[in-house]
């Protein structure tokens, strides 16, 4: 029997709610050379294991492994694992497949081999927007690009080749941002095997994204979050480095790097579960002492690349970096006067693109 064009690898946790809706969308695809489809049930508490058996007994294409709570890298690994099938597309329990995107992903493959296609996403469940095979092509250098347009960081956009996916796994011991880590491996192995490479962005949303639903990993406070996401960004600068991506990309991939750190230094203050404020500030300065966070202010600094959080973070000014990220997530008026107060004090020197 002939290997399947594309295989779906879906790990499945307290997944009762969503996951008709997105075993539904997957084999709904009409897919030239057929797909298949791999539910992982990761330990989870409730029925979704026995669900995931009915739809195995339901459709032959659907093939189910029962394992341990190995959390949700351990699941996609497992899926990784068992996939027979020349491409691979990872799908969360709570999301869905629009209908025609594997066979719209699959075409644009086709017709540039060589390259890696990644598509858009829609967080509306009744997107007008039609799934067409078109897809603008971008050169290697467009790796902070893909970073800035939200493409990069997330495994679930993508069409995987699985003799080369299946090279790698992703990362148990992150839980947080495992996912740019896997998706840098494989380009990084993509490289190595075709160096001419390019990215096909689909321009058209082939996935819908469920932010609807709380508690996702995003939600939670991590203790270690001014600990992981230096590393992760680390590996995602070298490889921006290593593809030469251009400077008018780097200045606010660096400028985004900030931000996020920056809001993990106001959420230890904000969510932290020290019984004092002042063990949390305690925390939230030894963050500010980063190496990591040294280096890329001096980046920024030879960048001349502004940022709102770009003083109060060379200072370690605890107060003043909480201050601007509750202004900047309230949306509120005192976020721009902040952020235009550092721009002068620096003698408008730095650079807003």
């Amino acid at each position: 029997m002939s290997k399947a064009a594309i295989c779906v690898v879906v790990p499945v946790y307290k997944a009762m709610a969503t996951l008709d809706r997105c075993v539904e969308s997957v084999l709904a695809q009409q897919v030239e050379g057929g797909l298949t489809c791999i539910l992982v049930d990761d330990g989870s508490p409730d029925e979704s294991g026995a669900l995931c058996d009915a739809w195995a007994a339901k459709d032959d294409r659907v093939t189910v492994i029962h394992q341990d709570d190995l959390g949700v890298s351990g699941a996609r690994n497992s899926g990784l694992a068992a996939a027979d099938s020349e491409f691979i597309v990872f799908l969360d329990s709570d999301d869905a497949l629009r209908p025609g995107a594997l066979q719209a992903a699959l075409t644009a493959q086709r017709a540039a081999p060589q390259d890696f296609v990644v598509w858009h996403y829609t967080t509306d469940a009744k997107d007008p927007a039609a799934v067409t095979t078109d897809a603008e092509p971008r050169p290697q250098a467009g790796l902070a690009r893909l970073w800035l347009d939200c493409l990069l960081a997330m495994p679930w956009n993508k069409l995987y080749r699985a003799d080369l996916a299946k090279q790698l796994q992703f990362d148990v011991q992150y839980t947080l941002g495992e996912d740019l880590q896997f998706v840098l491996d494989y380009i990084a192995l993509l490289g190595q095997t075709v160096p001419e490479f390019g990215y096909r962005v689909m321009t058209s949303p082939l996935t819908f994204y469920d932010c609807s639903r709380g508690g996702t990993l995003s939600t939670r406070y991590h203790a270690n979050y001014c600990d992981i996401w230096p590393k992760h960004f680390a590996k995602l600068n070298a490889a921006c480095h290593a593809a030469a991506c251009p400077a008018e990309d780097m200045r606010p991939l660096h400028r985004a790097e900030l931000q996020v750190f920056a809001e993990g230094v106001a959420d230890i203050m904000r969510r932290d579960p020290s019984p004092t404020q002042r063990l949390k500030g305690y925390k939230a300065e030894a963050a500010l002492r980063s190496p990591w966070l040294r280096a890329l202010l001096e980046r920024m600094k030879i960048e001349h690349c502004y940022s709102a959080y770009y003083l109060p973070c060379r200072w370690r000014n605890v107060g003043l970096v909480c201050r601007v990220d509750e202004a900047r997530r309230a949306n509120a008026p005192l976020y721009g006067k902040l952020d235009w107060a550092g721009y002068y004090l620096l003698l408008g020197r730095m650079r807003r693109d």
